[in-house]
């Protein structure tokens, strides 16, 4: 009887920690401040929780005092041993920590030392995760029913905004994203499209049938006229080369080349479809671009001038360039790499791009303004890690990873908690299950 009792109790624990981990990956779409004291907390309640079954155990008192560190050793051990992306995500933390000591923006290092902190509790809360099939699953589709929660509150809110009115226009870029700016909220989405296009082919390949999940096909639809809304050109672009990669890949999963070809008809006609009834914004919003880069040489031109998105991004990242360069590319720490950027705009009289200070609108140019060519090439490792590993990758992890890096070239997403926290928890995710995914997306 007190086996059985014993038995229940450690069930209940894991059940937990499991459904804890779920929950985690339902809020990545949707929360957006706090997240670090929201986890620290629920960590907190954790140990707590786990304390007290150690308790009802009979266990030595020994052995659940010291639990926190108990725990939190086991978690750098393994990470330590893993020698992959989490490790070097720790790394790159402390490297920020070191920054601090010569950095000039002194007011602001706390606030980036906790948005630097991601890099050091997913590492651990991901090391000490065992991962099974259930477990994988469960965390993939709690982000699924984020990504659904967050476009439909998104949805909901914009048309509330407009007052109750059915204008396209009120419901593209940032008035659509109710919580996030559109490139954060189109990678997300673009992330959740990708996990489910996966779950859907899976589940018919072992099925052959799509029977109770037909909503995955509905979530998928509308995953895509929402990313089209968002007229964010990284998010377009991130949505193509996604699809682009699922196609393929089912192509090999099924092994049937008439059912890709139908998908690829029926998808291409709804994407096109749908961006020519609501792509308007974001079809000037390309064409912009093209004209910017085609005519970047009249940039100096422009220095007291308006310029659009893409333009102001040239300009920054020139200049970001300049002045890594000037730090001998050993960055300017935490914080005080946008000042150096602003230092230059000044130098170089680019008025208009100084007014709106803005950073430098590129990750790996930040990084290096921060913490110079170590941290730029911790980051670039962490990449790299999580898509290939030592040689132990997955096709999905290449797909997810790449989608990142291509969003991390255009926006500096890992100096906001909107893009920090879910990126990491991605790369962190795509880590330390990736034998389980290979498992489970077996090819």
């Amino acid at each position: 009887m007190e086996y059985s009792s014993s038995n229940t109790i450690i069930y209940k624990r894991k059940k937990f920690y499991d459904y804890a981990l779920a929950f985690l990956a339902l809020l990545m779409p949707l929360v957006v401040k706090g997240f670090p004291v929201l986890i620290v907390l629920a960590a907190v309640v954790g140990v707590v929780y786990f304390f007290r079954a150690y308790q009802r155990l009979g266990k030595p008192k020994k052995d659940y005092y010291i639990l926190p560190y108990n725990i939190l050793k086991e978690g750098v051990l393994k990470i330590i041993r893993g020698k992959g992306a989490m490790l070097f995500m720790v790394i790159l933390f402390g490297v920020y920590l070191i920054s601090v000591l010569f950095s000039e923006d002194k007011e602001n290092t706390v606030q980036k030392i906790i948005l630097k902190s991601c890099y050091l509790y997913f590492p651990l809360i991901f090391a000490l995760t065992k991962w099974d099939k259930g477990k994988l699953i469960r965390v993939l589709d709690f982000f699924i029913y984020g990504c659904c929660l967050q476009v439909v509150i998104s949805i909901t809110d914009a048309f509330w905004a407009s007052g109750f009115q059915f204008d396209v226009s009120e419901f593209t870029y940032v008035k659509l994203s109710y919580n996030l700016h559109p490139s954060y909220a189109a990678l997300i989405i673009t992330i959740g499209f990708i996990f489910n296009a996966l779950r859907l082919l899976f589940i018919y390949r072992e099925r052959k049938s799509i029977s109770g999940n037909r909503w995955r096909i509905l979530a998928l639809f509308g995953f895509v006229c929402y990313i089209i809304l968002l007229s964010s050109k990284a998010g377009i672009l991130s949505i193509l080369i996604a699809f682009s990669g699922l196609l393929i890949f089912s192509l090999i999963v099924l092994k049937s080349w008439k059912i890709t070809l139908l998908t690829t008809l029926i998808a291409s006609f709804v994407f096109f479809l749908f961006f020519f009834f609501l792509g308007g914004r974001a079809k000037e919003r390309y064409v912009s671009m093209k004209n910017s880069v085609e005519n970047r040489q009249g940039l100096s031109d422009k220095k007291n001038k308006r310029l659009n998105s893409s333009q102001i991004r040239l300009v920054l990242w020139e200049n970001s360039w300049e002045a890594i360069q000037k730090s001998n590319f050993l960055g300017y720490g935490i914080g005080h790499g946008k000042n150096a950027l602003q230092k230059n705009l000044q130098i170089n009289n680019e008025e208009f791009v100084l007014s709106l200070s803005h950073n430098s609108h590129n990750q790996y140019f930040e990084t290096a303004l921060s913490i110079g060519v170590i941290g730029f090439l911790l980051l670039v490792l962490i990449l790299i890690c999580s898509a290939f590993g030592f040689g132990n990758f997955t096709w999905i992890s290449m797909l997810l990873v790449f989608v990142v890096s291509v969003n991390l070239g255009v926006e500096s997403m890992m100096e906001k908690q909107t893009g920090s926290i879910p990126i990491v928890w991605l790369l962190c995710l795509l880590t330390s299950a990736r034998s389980i995914f290979k498992s489970v997306f077996k090819l």
